[in-house]
Parts: structure tokens; C-alpha cells; sequence
């Protein structure tokens, strides 16, 4: 009953104002109650919105209906020690809708203690923050160079007739740095900054009108120390002791809106980064339209990028008609054959990147007289892993390719020569009467002429050759780099001297022009890096060379030493990899090997002859494998190579180390390579055996002991 004159009692009110909270609460937040046992015996409407269960699913079950398999077991034993201990436990949950589908909750789980203490009932407050951790995967996705959102938004709740906040909760304290009292003695607007506080004004007397907006409101709102804050707000109308009122909840945004600010601020720099890079490159987009082409893009084909952004026409700079370009491919994911109609069998995957692909290739229509290119091709993707567009790098190689070729003239001469030595070697053996008698004789002899002729000349005559001008590029770019150092120096000066010429503002306008225009912080930071990178290369073939002088040093007196046989394998990898490189790949699976006593240059020359052997043995056209292995015990080590070739037929298997015999076509071998390298082996008290199989590839043990016997003789 209500007493006369129609005004509602003070508890009428109070289980009015109560609903009026339940149900703003249930509009945002997911309530279920729990008994001691953890199973479920009330859930609010949200709860099963959310979860996809009906009530009557949801009462009787625990939590566990919802695992997603996300949290580890510790997980949730944490969370029953903190609520059984009557500890509020706050924390993020990722659940499982029935239809399998995950979400994120922000929860909240409050213990209700019974007559005797203890805990009988657990609610949990729930809010779904699906949202934001999407969002903040998102961000993680695009930007990657940045840390990740880790914190979740908070909610809060305000109470307001459009005047005098009436209720807020702890969240709001939180955001705004302003406690509660001070909070119910402002207005509500007080709280929206300036260049919002109009719309947000206008947006909440609209709703006082019964009027419909749009559900959510972004806005920045004041805090007590002036800091920035954003929040996404939900407001509702109810009614609150007789009046409408508006009820509002919000989170949290400020994080997003500075992720979304600062990818803004990377978008933009990745796109300063490619217009600045020295590597010539360009983007296309899911269209196949240009979007980027930088300005080392432009050198390289004479084409502007206003002429070229916007367009499809980047195949124009490459060739005399319209085809598909590197990219173009990457972009459709073209399958193999596709590749090969445009490229043959100069394509390749790429070992690093998924989907990315690189080639050389040579485009008659760039410079004077044409130039050769190292492309790339990459696809460019969103944070949903779908190829969106790529992106391709070309790099002029035509002086590499330049060298290559005088290389592979240089190597043919050199091969021709050592077939006239070996004919010649034939014909002087064929002459021999006893040729058991003196084939260790020939052997040494062999081995020291087809060595010379092979490798002792190249390293004589390539090695001297480059040492000379490694050698003076080497030491002009030491003094190349003092030089820089006192033009800098000298820059430095003239920097000083800007403010002295402010009396002659034209001089130090054309002078800070001109510093504008050369970009001398940039060119302060490349050059040193340029010049680290000229001296490491020289040092590089420097150490080429080494190995090539290495490798051919003879040992004319026949001395023994201690050598480490991964460094002579190594060596002479360096000395035979323009033979193998086009052929094979090398994959090292190399032991432990103490030091052995051998003839080092002896051994060397074996392996020269097996890794040469093994190019020799792939299929033409074919790309094999040769795998390098070692190992030992307490007596001996042995080295083995693998290939992938084409095997040796059974009933040859016996003959391969006789003098003279051999698989290869006429004019491409002698015969005496694994004679010889018998030979070696034998010296050295070792054995050298072989494994093959016709179709898949042949297996050659090299096998010997740690010591020779010599030293066990001495003691």
C-alpha cells in the first residue's frame, strides 16, 4: 500500500532504484551466482546472450562448461585458493560460446560469506571485452615494432538527471583521478573535456526527450592531473526517484586511441622508409595498381613516380610488351608453371619469407646497353594473414654477373689446359713398359702437374692478380675514411659559423638550403656504414684468396703435420664452389675431430676430387644435395661425402679407383682422380670406401687414423 497522494514508500523506492541497477547492470555486464561447490544456481539474461547456453543449460554446471583451453590448470586453482580463502578475485577469462565460438570477460568474482564465515556463495560480474582484446591484436598485428596493449579497459558507471552526477562507481574514480565526493559535487558535463562537452550535452538531453541515438559515444573526459583520457561511452535512459535519468557506462579507450595515433605515425614512416631506401622498390596493391615506387626506382628506370603510382603499367620499364612482373605473380599466387612461362628455371623460393620469391634476369631495356637484376618478390599481408598486395626489390647485379662470366671463361681455359696436361700424361704412361712397377712414381707426379695446372695456377695467377688491388682499395679506404673524417671535421666548422652569419641572412639562408637538400645528418650516418660494409667485403675476398693460397701449397718436403681436417674441407669448399655452386647444395653435419698428423695439401687434394666428383654427378638440369659429415673414435676419424647424383652402376664399383678409368663423357676427365686419391689415402694408412645406388645418389668414407705409425717406431 502507498500512503495518499500517490508517493511511492522510501523501501517502493529503493526496490525501484535496486531493479534500476539490476538492469543497468545486466544490460552491461554478465552476473551468474555460484554455490560452495562452484556450480552455477542463478545467471542473468547476459549470461546466456553471451554464452549461447539457455538458463535452464547453465544451472547446475560449473565454469568449466565454459573453458576455452586458453588458461593452464593453475590457472583456475588460483582462482578457487583466492575465493575460498573469501578474497575478491579480479582477473581476464577467455570463454567458449556453445557454438564453439571464443570471447573475452572481464571478471570480477566476489565471495559471499554464510552465518559460520565461510564462503557459501561466489557472484561473478562479467564484462565482455571480446572487443577491445581484438582490437588490441590487431594493433599487434599491424604494427609490430611497437609493444603490445597488455592492460584491459576498465568500465565505469555514472547516474545523472543532466545535471548533478548522483552515482559513480570506483572505475570512474580510477579514470579520472577525482574520488567520489568530489565526483557527486560536479556536473556530469564538468567531467567531458571542452571539445566535446557541447555534443555530449546535446546528446544526453536528446535522450531526456526520448529521442534515439546511436548507441555509442567517444569522448575525452577531464582527470584530476591533466592527463588525457578517452572513453567509449553507453548511455541508457531509466528513472530515478520519479525523474528520468540517464545511466551511463563507458571504457576505457585512451590506449587504443594512442595505438591508433601512433600506427598512424608508423603507417607513415614504413612509407618514408621505402622512399628513402637505396634498394630501388615498389608496392602494388590486391589490384596490381602501383602504390609506391621510390625514388631509387626512378633512377634505376628513368620513370617518375607521379608517371607511374596509380597505375598498372610497371611492367613498361622491363619489357616491350605487357606481362606479369615478379610481383604480379607473388600477388596471384601463381603456381609453378606459371613461374617457369615467365622466368624458366631462374625462379626460386624464398628460404625466409612464405609465398616470396627471387630471380636474375637479365632486361635488354634498362641502361646503355641492358643490366642484369636480383629480384624479389613478397607478398604484403593484413593481420588476417590475407595477401592484400606485394612488394618488389630489384638489385643491379650486371658487374657481378660481369665477373662471373670472365670467371667461367678463366675456369674453362684452365680446364682445357689440364685435359692437353692429362692427354699428355696418357701418352707418356702408354709408353711405360712396366706400369705397376712405376705408378708411384707417376702418381707423385700427377698429383703435383694436375694440381699446378688446376689449382696452382689460378691461385697463382687469380690470387696475384686480385691481391694487388684488394690490397690499394683496402688501404684508399682507410684513407678515404680520414678523409671524411676532416671534410666532416670542416662541416662542423661551417655549422659553427651559422649564427656568425646572421649579419648576411642570404649567405645563411642558401647555406641552410643547401644543408636541407644534401642531407648531412643522413649522409653522416650512412657513409661510415657504406665504408664498414666496402671494407668487410674487401676483407672478405681477401680471405678467398687466403684459402686459394692455402690450397695450393705444396708440400715439397713430404713433412707430416697436425692438421685440423674441417679447415682443409672448408678450404677447398672455397677453392670448388664456382663448380658446385650451380650444381648442388652443400649441407654441413659436421662432429667433433681432434687434430690428425697427415700431409694436409695430400688430403686436401682428395677432397677436391670427391667434391668435384659429386658436382659432376648431379643430372643435367638438375639441382642436387652433397652433405658433408665427420666423426671419429679413440684411433681413428673418418669424413664422408653424399651426394644426390646419379650413382655408379654395380659392375663399375670395382673399377673406379683403377688408373685411367672413368664414367665421365671423353674430354672431361682422366681417370686419375680417385686413383690418386687412393693413392693419398693409402699413404696415410687409411682406407677409402664408397656406397652407391643408380638413381639415388653415391657415398664416399674417407677413413684414417689419428697418428702414423712412424711415431709409434720412434718410441
Amino acid at each position: 500500500m502507498e500512503p495518499e497522494g500517490g508517493h511511492a514508500t522510501t523501501a517502493s523506492i529503493q526496490r525501484r532504484d535496486l531493479e534500476n541497477y539490476k538492469f543497468a547492470l545486466d544490460q552491461h555486464a554478465i552476473v551468474s551466482v555460484a554455490d560452495a561447490a562452484g556450480r552455477i544456481v542463478e545467471a542473468n539474461e547476459m549470461f546466456s546472450r553471451i554464452s549461447g547456453y539457455t538458463r535452464a543449460e547453465l544451472i547446475g554446471q560449473d565454469h568449466r562448461l565454459l573453458n576455452s583451453g586458453q588458461h593452464p590448470q593453475s590457472f583456475f586453482e588460483d582462482i578457487w585458493r583466492t575465493i575460498t580463502a573469501g578474497r575478491v578475485w579480479r582477473g581476464n577469462i577467455r570463454n567458449r560460446r556453445k557454438d564453439g565460438e571464443c570471447y573475452w570477460v572481464a571478471t570480477t568474482i566476489v565471495p559471499i560469506p554464510g552465518d559460520d564465515g565461510q564462503p557459501h556463495q561466489y557472484v561473478s560480474i562479467r564484462t565482455d571485452i571480446t572487443q577491445q582484446v581484438e582490437a588490441k591484436n590487431e594493433l599487434r598485428g599491424n604494427l609490430r615494432l611497437f609493444r603490445m596493449l597488455t592492460e584491459t579497459v576498465a568500465s565505469g558507471v555514472m547516474l545523472h538527471h543532466g545535471g548533478k552526477l548522483i552515482y559513480v562507481n570506483r572505475a570512474v574514480e580510477k579514470l579520472t583521478g577525482f574520488t567520489r565526493k568530489e565526483l557527486l559535487g560536479m556536473e556530469f558535463y564538468d567531467i567531458a573535456h571542452s571539445d566535446s562537452r557541447e555534443v555530449l550535452k546535446a546528446r544526453g538531453e536528446a535522450r531526456l526527450r526520448g529521442e534515439t541515438l546511436s548507441g555509442h559515444f567517444e569522448y575525452r573526459v577531464n582527470t584530476k592531473n591533466g592527463a588525457e583520457a578517452w572513453v567509449e561511452s553507453h548511455a541508457t535512459v531509466t528513472e530515478y526517484q520519479g525523474k528520468p535519468a540517464l545511466l551511463g557506462t563507458f571504457v576505457d579507450i585512451t590506449e587504443r586511441k594512442r595505438a591508433e595515433e601512433t600506427h598512424a605515425q608508423v603507417r607513415q614512416s614504413l612509407v618514408e622508409i621505402i622512399q628513402g631506401n637505396p634498394v630501388p622498390m615498389f608496392v602494388i596493391d590486391a589490384d596490381h595498381v602501383v602504390t609506391r615506387w621510390n625514388k631509387a626506382c626512378e633512377h634505376l628506370t628513368g620513370i617518375s613516380a607521379a608517371d607511374m603510382v596509380g597505375t598498372k603499367n610497371h611492367w613498361r620499364p622491363f619489357s616491350a610488351q605487357q606481362r606479369p612482373l615478379l610481383p604480379d605473380l607473388v600477388m596471384d599466387a601463381a603456381n609453378e608453371a606459371e613461374f617457369r612461362k615467365i622466368f624458366d628455371k631462374g625462379f626460386r623460393p624464398s628460404a625466409v619469407i612464405e609465398g616470396a620469391y627471387d630471380t636474375e634476369k637479365f632486361y635488354a631495356s634498362l641502361g646503355e646497353h641492358g643490366l642484369w637484376l636480383y629480384c624479389t618478390g613478397a607478398p604484403l599481408r593484413n593481420v588476417q594473414g590475407q595477401v592484400v598486395g606485394a612488394i618488389a626489390t630489384l638489385q643491379d647485379i650486371t658487374e657481378r654477373k660481369k665477373a662471373e662470366a670472365a670467371l667461367q671463361q678463366t675456369h674453362a681455359e684452365l680446364e682445357h689446359l689440364v685435359q692437353s696436361r692429362t692427354a699428355e700424361l696418357m701418352r707418356r704412361n702408354a709408353e711405360l713398359s712396366e706400369l705397376n712397377a712405376r705408378l708411384g712414381e707417376a702418381q707423385a707426379q700427377l698429383l703435383q702437374s694436375e694440381k699446378m695446372a688446376s689449382i696452382g695456377q689460378l691461385a697463382a695467377g687469380v690470387a696475384h692478380e686480385i691481391n694487388n688491388p684488394i690490397g690499394y682499395v683496402h688501404s684508399n679506404i682507410g684513407s678515404l675514411e680520414g678523409y671524411l673524417d676532416d671534410l666532416f671535421r670542416m662541416l662542423d666548422a661551417y655549422a659553427g659559423a651559422e649564427t656568425v652569419l646572421a649579419s648576411a641572412p642570404a649567405v645563411r639562408v642558401e647555406l641552410l638550403r643547401l644543408k636541407a637538400d644534401l642531407d648531412l645528418d643522413f649522409l653522416r650516418e650512412d657513409i661510415p656504414k657504406l665504408m664498414a660494409e666496402s671494407k668487410d667485403g674487401i676483407t672478405r675476398v681477401k680471405k678467398i684468396v687466403q684459402d686459394l693460397k692455402d690450397f695450393s701449397h705444396v708440400d715439397s718436403n713430404q713433412e707430416w703435420k697436425w692438421a685440423d681436417l674441417h679447415l682443409g674441407l672448408d678450404s677447398t669448399l672455397n677453392v670448388v664452389n664456382n663448380e658446385i655452386k650451380y650444381k648442388a647444395e652443400v649441407v654441413k653435419e659436421y662432429g667433433v675431430l681432434p687434430q690428425i698428423e697427415c700431409l694436409p695439401s695430400q688430403l686436401n687434394q682428395v677432397f677436391l676430387n670427391l667434391l668435384v666428383n659429386a658436382a659432376h654427378a648431379m643430372p643435367d638440369g638438375a639441382r642436387g644435395t652433397i652433405t658433408l659429415r665427420s666423426g671419429c673414435d679413440d684411433r681413428q676419424v673418418w669424413i664422408e661425402v653424399e651426394d644426390t647424383g646419379s650413382g655408379i652402376a654395380p659392375e663399375n664399383l670395382k673399377r673406379i679407383f683403377d688408373p685411367f678409368f672413368t664414367t665421365k663423357p671423353i674430354g672431361r676427365g682422366t681417370g686419375l682422380g680417385l686413383s690418386l686419391s687412393y693413392g693419398i689415402v693409402h699413404k696415410h694408412g687409411g682406407r677409402i670406401e664408397v656406397k652407391s645406388e643408380l638413381g639415388k645418389g653415391t657415398t664416399f668414407r674417407v677413413t684414417l687414423p689419428l697418428t702414423q705409425a712412424h711415431e709409434e717406431a720412434a718410441s
